[in-house]
């Protein structure tokens, strides 16, 4: 997750040179947060069925 999250934020700054690709930002944030969301929900669904059995 933390390698993850330093490759963003390397892309982030090397698309911040480039001023021309606005629209494009928003939306590799949005798929991050969709895709850190549904990582962390099934980690705590498996965490949660391991505490049941």
């Amino acid at each position: 997750m933390v390698l993850l999250l330093l490759l963003m934020m390397m892309m982030r700054r090397r698309r911040r040179k480039k001023k021309k690709k606005k629209k494009k930002k928003k939306m590799m944030i949005v798929v991050v947060v969709v895709v850190t969301t549904t990582t962390t929900m099934m980690i705590l669904i498996m965490i949660m069925r391991f505490e049941l059995n």
